[in-house]
């Protein structure tokens, strides 16, 4: 059985209350993380492998630790460029520090893996359990809708919008783009949970007074010893059904 729901403390202590969002108001707003969350970013193996060989994973890791860098810099440079170049570049440094030189087409080629995401398996029931509960369902990412459309395709009926950083101009975890889906999706902060298996983005909503459930896929996975705290920890997506009542 999985470990239970856990608040507030890194994963320390078990927590079975009801999330609520002030004065018996249940939470009505449910935003998804894309990349790590609900698609597997370590899916991109599978393309790496025929060039990469036994390196394939490493590159992997090292691609997504990158590409995140980059995303960082940017953001406190106050620069926005495209996901998809820091895509690139990710790739890019990932496979040099590998010492795995491609041409510059087939690192194109390969880079639109992150189009092309698996998704985890228990996306497609989580979603599906909210929106028998009454949420309204968002997948909120730093990546461009298109892409999001592709990601999200096989559980596509389940989501009600789909809110990137290109329509807010930042990525996370800058309080812009919380803001922004606050406000597309006119919600209030007590009123939204956050789900996300990166810290940085749970720190990222905390500053903006919304609530976060850490979604804690591997167990060696820990959270940063600074910033807001998430309000619940949970080991997979189908945990949500226990902390959010029907609306």
């Amino acid at each position: 059985m999985a470990k239970r729901l856990v608040c507030g403390d890194n994963g320390q202590r078990g927590c079975h209350r009801r999330l609520c969002a002030g004065q018996g108001e249940f939470v009505v707003l449910v935003a998804f993380d894309m990349f790590g969350t609900l698609a597997d970013t370590a899916s991109v193996v599978r393309e790496l492998a025929p060039v990469c060989g036994d390196r394939a994973s490493l590159v992997a890791r090292t691609w997504r630790d990158r590409q995140l860098e980059y995303m960082f810099r940017v953001t406190a440079m106050g620069q926005f460029p495209p996901f998809a170049d820091l895509t690139r570049w990710g790739l890019a440094r990932a496979l040099a520090e590998s010492g795995i030189a491609l041409p510059r087409s087939q690192q194109e080629a390969i880079a639109g893996a992150y189009r092309r995401l698996r998704p985890f398996d228990d996306a497609r029931p989580a979603l599906a359990a909210l929106r028998e509960r009454g949420h309204l369902i968002v997948v909120f990412s730093v990546g461009p809708v298109a892409w999001l459309e592709e990601l999200a395709g096989s559980y596509r009926e389940f989501v009600d919008d789909l809110v990137s950083a290109e329509e807010a101009g930042v990525y996370k975890p800058h309080p812009g783009i919380y803001r922004h889906l606050l406000a597309k999706t006119s919600t209030q902060p007590a009123e939204a949970l956050l789900v996300s298996c990166n810290p940085f983005d749970i720190a990222g909503a905390g500053a903006v007074g919304i609530r976060a459930a850490w979604c804690r896929r591997q167990p060696a996975e820990l959270f940063d010893p600074w910033g807001s705290r998430p309000d619940y920890v949970i080991t997979g997506l189908s945990e949500l059904a226990e902390i959010l009542p029907a609306n």
